[in-house]
């Protein structure tokens, strides 16, 4: 079942947020102007102060609620989602799965790309994961990108879109793959903007080039200097969350500092806005997600990837600072690729380069030619 849902959070609620964060005891801080400690102190001073006196969370509410908000039941449980529906009986269906620490927020622009910059028309489904944003929270173990799988299927089943392209990043990425490994009557192809995939047994710089060797230090840089949020959150979870869900001031600390360190290198700064950042941050804190999106770590095991060769014809959009690019060659070992190109940016591609993006889709539909 399937209800429209308006997004309209109390205004008290806004009111103790703000409370909440002039009350925070802020620590102290050796030299820290480069992040190399994690999130820079006067960035998060700045960040917080416009939290509370500038950002509007209700503009955020009506862009998501304009785009078309809504809730898919779902045995005793419900996810939320975006629905940007076309007029085109002949529109292509595409679902967007998003990962972590992003949101629904993240595909606001690449929308509205496909929508008024492309010749295609696509009708665009966007869910939150389970546990994110406002969808519900599992109540039991089992929730992995597997199990999401399964339910975004339904979920599209139910919207009549019996044939739809899966596009995903970061776990979005596991989903979208789990999408085609287990419905490949009704994945018809699969977007990557992060393609995850690993050497072989022998041989495994064979047909590798000097250009490929290079992306793949952003995987051993991230191992060695951005990984830690990675082990508590597989690990233990539940002791993070604490702090994810009392403290504004932790949360966003802990959600910026991938925003920084996943994105384009430049000079000490995130390259979306205040206002974007913070409607994910927000969105977090709203619904009290913390704990339970980080959760998903732990249910993957770290990993929640089927290693089964994709059937399906496969792109893979490359952003040249992510934090794993590995070599075409060894994707072609697990995916049917058909495409694969690379752009500036980083991690969060949909966010960064929403225009990129939403090409690199329209460009893999005409491939398709379906």
């Amino acid at each position: 079942m399937i209800k429209e849902f308006n997004i309209n959070i109390p205004e008290d609620e806004i009111k103790a947020l703000k409370q909440k964060i002039s009350l925070t005891r802020w620590p102290d801080e050796l030299d820290n102007e480069n992040w190399t400690d994690g999130t820079n102190m006067k960035f998060l001073k700045n960040l917080c102060s416009y939290w509370v006196d500038g950002f509007d969370w209700k503009k955020q509410e009506d862009i998501l609620n304009k785009i078309g908000s809504y809730k898919f039941y779902y045995e005793d449980n419900y996810i939320h989602f975006l629905h940007s529906k076309s007029s085109n009986p002949n529109a292509k269906n595409i679902i967007f799965t998003h990962g972590w620490p992003g949101s629904i927020h993240e595909f606001v622009k690449v929308i509205e790309c496909l929508n008024k910059q492309t010749k295609q028309d696509f009708n665009i489904v966007c869910p939150s994961l389970p546990g994110f944003g406002f969808s519900s929270k599992p109540k039991k173990r089992g929730t992995n990108s597997e199990a999401i799988a399964r339910i975004q299927n339904k979920l599209m089943l139910e919207l009549g879109y019996t044939k739809y392209i899966a596009q995903g990043g970061d776990w979005g990425a596991t989903v979208s793959k789990w999408m085609a490994d287990l419905f490949p009557e009704n994945c018809i192809g699969l977007h990557l903007n992060l393609v995850i995939a690993f050497p072989p047994e022998k041989n495994t710089m064979n047909g590798v080039t000097d250009h490929e060797k290079k992306l793949l230090n952003n995987y051993e840089k991230y191992k060695s200097s951005g990984y830690g949020y990675y082990e508590i959150q597989r690990t233990k979870p539940q002791t993070i969350g604490y702090l994810l869900n009392d403290s504004p001031v932790g949360l966003a600390a802990w959600i910026s500092e991938k925003f920084y360190g996943w994105f384009e290198e430049t000079e000490n700064q995130i390259v979306i806005s205040n206002d974007e950042l913070l409607s994910i941050i927000s969105l977090y804190w709203f619904t009290e997600s913390g704990p339970s999106s980080a959760r998903l770590y732990k249910e993957n095991n770290g990993l929640g990837f089927s290693f089964n060769p994709v059937s399906q014809p496969t792109a893979g959009a490359i952003f040249k600072n992510d934090i794993m690019i590995p070599p075409k060659i060894w994707a072609e070992k697990i995916y049917n690729l058909v495409q694969w190109n690379e752009y500036d940016g980083g991690h969060f591609a949909a966010m960064e380069k929403p225009k990129e993006l939403a090409n690199d889709i329209v460009n893999f539909v005409n491939v398709l030619g379906e």
